[in-house]
Order: C-alpha cells, then structure tokens, then sequence
C-alpha cells in the first residue's frame, strides 16, 4: 500500500483538469497520445454530451504507473452543476490536486470545491496551470493565491520563463532569480522543525529530500499547502509534480483510519491496510451500452478478489460478483484483485451509490454524504403515447447514475417533476433519457404546489340527507376548525360523546374531512395547518351509512373553511448566491425585485455570498438572469425552507388562472 497514491483532481469549469489528467497519463506511459478537449478526443471526457460540449460531466477515473509506485485518480467536472460528482470525487480519494487556472486565477468554482476539500479535511496541493499563455500577471496570481489560501501557502517550484515563453519550473532551493514569494514559501517549510530551521540559520545547503518527511508531515496536518506550477498543454512542470506527489503526498496508508460505525450502530475506526478486514464504498453508477450497470469502487482497507462474494454493510445483502475492472477512461482492463487503496470497476451489481461494503464477519458502514437540494425543477412527460413504461425504466436508471436528480409525481399537480443543480444540469440529463436510454421526452415549466390554510377558528354543519325509494343516506356533523402553526400538518379530535354518532361512523367523518381538504376551496389547493374537531351530529339507525357520514364530513368542512379566513401559502427557498464583489449590489437589487428577503452576506475571497429567502414562484429562470447579471461568473444553490402567506394582489391572480384553468378543462 506505501506504493500506492490515490486523488482527485478539482478546479473551476474551463482551469484545464481534464488536461492535466491527460498529461499526467501520457507522461506515466498510460496512453499514448494526448488528447484534446477541443478536438472531443481525450482519453477523460469520452461521453457524448461531453464531447459536444467541450467540459467534463461525469467523474472519470485515470491509472498509471511512475517510478515503481501506482497512482490512480478521479478527474471531476469543475462545472457547479455537477456537485454531485465532486462530492462522489471527494469521498473517494486520499488527497486533493486543486487546478487553477493561471488566466482566470481563483473563481467562484475554486472558492466552492477549496471549502469541500477543506470540510472533509483532505491533504491538499495546487497545480497552477496555463502559465504558457501569455500576458499572465504573475505577480498578481501569486499574491491572490496567497491571500486566499492564507499564510500556509508555499511555493515548491516556480516558472522559468525564456523570451516571454514558459521554459520550465524549477524548485525553489534552486531558484536563482530574486522572488518575494520565495522567501515566504521557504520559511514555511523550515518552521516546521527546530533541527531544519537551525541548519537554515547557519547557512546550510538544504536538499528536498533532507525536508522530505517534514513537509509530507505538514501537508498532512493542514501547516503546509503546497503550490506547484505548470503547463499540463506542453507538458512543462508534470514530471516535477508527479515526483512531488511519491515523495510528499501521502500514499494511502499513511493517512489516519476512516471512521464509521458497526451493525449495532456504534462508532468504529478502521486501519487502511492491505492485509485488514474489506471495507470500502460505491463512488458511483453507470450504465454501460455493452455490459449494463457498471458499479465504481474505492477500496480503503483489506483485499477484493475477482469471482467472489461482496457484502453490501449498508444493506446487510451478500452478492457474487464477476470480474474485476481496472479503468483509464472508458477503457476497461481485467484484474484479479484490488487492494486497499485502488479503484476497481464491477459490472452487474446491486449496490447504490454511496452504500458501504464490507467484511462480513467484520462490518463497518461508512457514512454517505450529504448531496444538496436541486435548484432547478421542470415537468416532464413522455413525447410518444405508449413509452411510459420506457420512460418510468430510464427514470429509474437516471436516479441510480446520479443521486443529486431527484424524479417524482406531483401529486398536487398531477405532474412529473425532475429537479437538479441548475439549467445545464437538467439539460444534460434530459439530453441522457434520449441518447442513453432511448425515450425522448418533452419538458414544461412546472406547476407551483401552492397550499390553502385558514386564519381564525370557526365552526360548521355538514348534513347529507336523500330519499329516493327504498334504503336512503343520512349523515349529520358538527365540526370546529382552527388554524394550526405553520408546517403542523392536519389534527382531527373526537370529541362525540353520548353515542350521538355511532364510533363505526368516525372515522368515515374524518376520511371525508381529509378528502375535502385535499381538494381545497380557494383555488383547489390542499388545505393544511388545521385542527378539526368533531363535537356533534346524528344519525339515522337504518339510512346512515360510510359513504353518508364522509359526505357529510366533507360538507361540513367546506363551509367551515370558508367562514376561518382562508388564504393561499406559497413556498419559499432558501438562495445561496455566489458572485464577484462588484455585482453584489445588482444581487440585491434582483433580490429585493422577486419579493425575496436579504438574510446575510458573507465576503469569501475576490467574492460576496449571498443569503437569502425568496418565494419559489419568483425563481424560474434565475440560472439565466443571474448568468446575464455577472456574465457568466455567478453560481447559486436552493433549497426548500418552509410556507408562507401570498400577498392577497398576488393570490388574487393566482385564484383567477385556477378558476380559467377549471373552466377550460370543463
């Protein structure tokens, strides 16, 4: 395992990840060309979206060999969309590489995935890349860099530049030239032992390899964040940072134990050894045209064999499994086993994304993450009549492939509705029900799911009385309603007493109770947030009946409702905004214009983020308002928060388009 080095590479959409990946493939000999994002022929970014687009989507894994040791690693998409595959990158590696762009420097994307590495506490380095192009403020960029990441920064090569080209990195014990980020980046590296700085002081020759296990240390405990610099296009600077990453970063058991918990749900570590009880997670799903539902591993202790059995912890299943994968791109190779630290790649398993495996005599389940809410939601149904059954197998696919779509029916508008991260997001996967699965689909703004609740308690009769020859119906009711906080749901209290309705009849009272709140009365909305209380009634010992008594019951709370005030609630999300300084104002500005409340802001870096609540209804389109406010440069998350009252201008509207909408079906 001390052979082998397992990370992730991360950075804005557009900072050259993918290209860094193909280098650092071409340099270990894994393929034999590098490829070109601009030409669709990278070895990293090999699905059809992504070639048409020109980014990366999905996760994608690389392995190589350099100088005896085995590094694999996760490419991830830098586009904010795709959080969702970052966050499957992130939990699956032992160390993070941050690309930055040498142009654009730190951008929101960098802000966000900086935050993530730091939350789930990984050893990380920066890859400065593009330094090949020209007019760069090399200054500037190191001193942004540095202000960002604070004083840990350290600076282990630098670029040589020869008639205004980049020549080649060289590090800074040998760096000649005067550099006011030198001096600081060497006296990170010395304050990290007395012996060191000692030797510094006197005047001592100090060597990368004397420093070598201090600064792997430093890295490891958060004192040091070393920055290498580059250009992965020409391939200047990656041979130094694969030498960086075998004799600094950590290899994989070097790093502290994982902590998860046992079948009886209590806390326990597990040691990353090759020769410890199998543990490890599925990172994420596919399904491959040719062999079906492919499954990605991390192995973070013990050994898998190919043609055994796997036991899934976080579903207490066993399952044989087939041949192992290993992976570089989409190409697969066969291997007989996979040990702790490795990626291996299994088709034709049941397992989730995110479920743990393990040693079933030895059961760990290491904890999912937390994958954020959707912003972004649209109706879809299918083009052709008779594909429903195509369409409701691909949903069921697409939910499997990536856990931050969330698919459901919309019971209160009769539609379905698919959520993700934002506009482009959505576009892909509804581009992925046709090119992958082969059901096209049309898509709709959905419906709002307004609610209808009351003000003020009030009471009611409902009495249902027929005669048409023969056995008739009769139902009697009295019922109290009476608003509840917001977000309790429904109560029902029986309160008959005497016999005066039968206890049979009760329960038809409360379903036809339940019926009619589903139904609503303002505008055909669900009624929520009420007490009902049923005090009184009576009944007739032949002509009542089940179906008497919920008609009733559903009588009685129609008119009562419509004597407690009702009105019309509305969602509002939660909005976290992320932009460049200088729009913070324009922000807020188009905050204030969606009926939306200011709730923070918190300076991050060269950016503002933004808190704030905003009704739901005001959110359509925001991707594309907010891409034309910063031009391009702004990123935003949203999330469910909780009911509110409609302004009675804009409830008025709303009331008048159901009543139209009504009329027109009728």
């Amino acid at each position: 395992m001390g052979n082998i080095y397992n990370f992730g590479l991360f950075g804005h959409n557009k900072s050259g990840k993918t290209t860094l990946g193909e280098a650092i493939l071409f340099k270990g000999k894994a393929i034999d060309r590098m490829g070109n994002i601009n030409q669709g022929n990278t070895c990293l970014d090999y699905d059809v979206e992504e070639i048409k687009r020109l980014m990366s989507i999905n996760l994608s894994i690389g392995n190589l060999k350099w100088k005896d040791k085995k590094l694999y690693f996760a490419d991830t998409p830098g586009y904010m969309d795709f959080v969702g595959e970052q966050i499957s990158g992130i939990k699956a590696v032992d160390f993070a590489i941050l690309n930055i762009s040498a142009d654009s420097g730190i951008e929101v994307g960098t802000e966000k995935l900086w935050e993530m590495i730091q939350k789930e506490k990984l050893p990380c380095l920066i890859f400065i890349n593009k330094l090949d192009l020209p007019d760069i403020n090399l200054t500037q960029l190191f001193k942004n860099i540095q202000s960002f990441f604070g004083k840990k920064t350290t600076f282990i090569n630098l670029p040589v530049f020869e008639n205004g080209k980049l020549n080649c990195v060289k590090g800074i014990f040998d760096y000649n030239e005067e550099n006011e980020f030198l001096q600081s980046s060497i006296d990170n590296i010395m304050e990290l032992d007395d012996s060191l700085m000692e030797k510094y002081l006197e005047g001592e020759k100090i060597s990368m390899k004397e420093i070598s296990q201090y600064l792997k240390k430093g890295i490891m405990e958060n004192k040091i964040l070393p920055v290498l610099c580059g250009s992965a296009i020409n391939q200047i600077g990656i041979e130094e940072l694969l030498d960086f990453i075998i004799n600094f970063m950590p290899s994989s058991d070097e790093l502290p134990p994982l902590k998860g918990k046992n079948s009886n749900g209590e806390e326990i570590e597990r040691e990353r050894k090759a020769d410890g009880p199998l543990s490890g997670i599925v990172f994420k799903t596919i399904f491959d045209p040719f062999i079906g539902r492919v499954s990605y591993l991390r192995i973070f202790s013990g050994k898998l064999l190919s043609n055994s059995v796997l036991f899934n912890s976080t579903k207490n299943k066993k399952e044989r499994i087939g041949q192992l994968l290993k992976l570089t791109g989409k190409k697969q190779e066969p291997v007989s086993e996979a040990i702790a630290g490795e990626f291996v790649a299994i088709p034709k398993i049941s397992a989730e994304t995110f479920d743990t495996f393990s040693d079933p005599n030895d059961v760990i389940i290491y904890p999912p993450p937390a994958l954020p809410e959707g912003a972004l939601s649209l109706s879809i149904a299918p083009k052709v009549k008779g594909t429903e059954d195509k369409l409701g197998n691909a949903i069921g696919r697409i939910l499997e492939e990536d856990p931050t779509i969330k698919i459901f029916r919309d019971n209160e508008t009769g539609e379905t509705i698919i959520s993700g991260m934002g506009e482009l997001h959505l576009d892909v996967t509804i581009n992925k029900f046709k090119n992958k699965f082969g059901v096209e689909v049309k898509k709709g703004i959905p419906k709002i799911a307004y609610k209808e609740t009351i003000t003020k308690s009030a009471n009611a009769e409902g009495k249902y009385k027929r005669q048409t020859g023969g056995r008739g119906q009769y139902g009697h009711c009295f019922i109290k309603v009476e608003p509840l906080p917001r977000g309790a749901g429904f109560e029902f209290v029986d309160k008959i007493v005497g016999g005066v309705i039968p206890r049979n009849f009760i329960p038809s009272v409360e379903k036809g109770v339940r019926q009619a709140m589903q139904k609503g009365v303002l505008a055909n909305y669900p009624i929520v947030d009420i007490k009902v209380t049923l005090y009184d009634g009576s009944y007739h010992p032949v002509d009542s009946s089940d179906i008497a008594f919920q008609i009733a019951g559903s009588m009685a709370l129609q008119k009562a409702v419509k004597e407690a005030g009702l009105i019309l609630l509305e969602p509002i999300v939660n909005v976290e905004i992320r932009v460049p300084q200088e729009f913070v104002g324009d922000i807020i500005g188009s905050i204030n214009a969606k009926r939306g409340k200011v709730l923070d802001m918190i300076p991050s870096g060269s950016t503002h983020i933004i808190k704030a609540q905003v009704p739901l209804a005001e959110m359509a389109n925001y991707t594309t308002e907010l891409r034309s406010i910063t031009s391009g440069r702004g990123s935003y998350t949203m999330e469910f928060s909780h009911y509110q009252e409609v302004p009675p201008h804009i409830a008025q509207k709303i009331i008048e388009e159901r009543k139209k909408e009504k009329e027109g079906k009728e």
